[in-house]
């Protein structure tokens, strides 16, 4: 698996391993639960369709932490342990986006244009059918399918995936099991112990 790093200063650019281009999707995947992972899945079975890769964009550290450190959410996991478990799910390329105050401001469209399409080369994006970024949390499927439509790839939303317990699997209930002292339920919603080298 090919880890790129990249800030928000430095232009788009392509990767090489990218001649036909790449599947994408976005978020920070912290904990990279089973909801995570069955949106993974998708990406590397499209990838696998179109002959293209499956890339995974990420955060670090975690946006909150800049945009509001005070409220900012306990950690599932590292940034290296997000990275192996990744790799463990097919994953061809990680775009690990250097998350600051510079990136903070980055609007939508222009995160679009420097990573999506100017360094992943993309051909298809599956995002959940609530996702929201950017700028004051400006973009959504609707910009990414306009945009879309003028780069060449196509957006795949899907549903958040519903846990055994009722709600949807999110880093959010597992926390808040793990807070309540619920470590069964938590890692129910990860589908593996609390900590991934276990």
């Amino acid at each position: 698996m090919l880890v790129v790093r990249a800030g928000v200063e430095r232009p788009g650019y392509p990767v090489a391993e990218l001649s036909h281009g790449s599947v994408v999707t976005v978020g920070v995947y912290d904990g990279v639960h089973l909801g995570h992972q069955a949106v993974i899945s998708q990406v590397t079975a499209l990838a696998a369709e179109l002959g293209a890769v499956a890339a995974v964009v990420t955060f670090d550290p975690h946006p909150a932490m800049v945009v509001r450190p005070d409220s900012a959410p306990m950690q599932l996991t590292t940034l290296a342990e997000r990275l192996a478990l990744m790799g463990s799910l097919g994953v061809d390329i990680v775009y690990v986006v250097a998350f600051d105050d510079d990136a903070s401001r980055e609007s939508a469209a222009d995160f679009v244009q420097r990573v999506i399409v100017g360094s992943l080369a993309a051909r298809a994006v599956v995002v959940g059918d609530d996702f929201h970024f950017g700028f004051r949390r400006q973009g959504n499927v609707d910009l990414l399918r306009s945009i879309g439509a003028v780069e060449g790839f196509v957006v795949h939303p899907i549903h958040l995936i519903g846990s055994t317990l009722g709600v949807a699997y999110s880093s959010t209930e597992i926390r808040k099991a793990i807070v309540d002292g619920r470590t069964a339920d938590a890692e129910r919603m990860l589908g593996r112990p609390l900590n991934p080298g276990t």
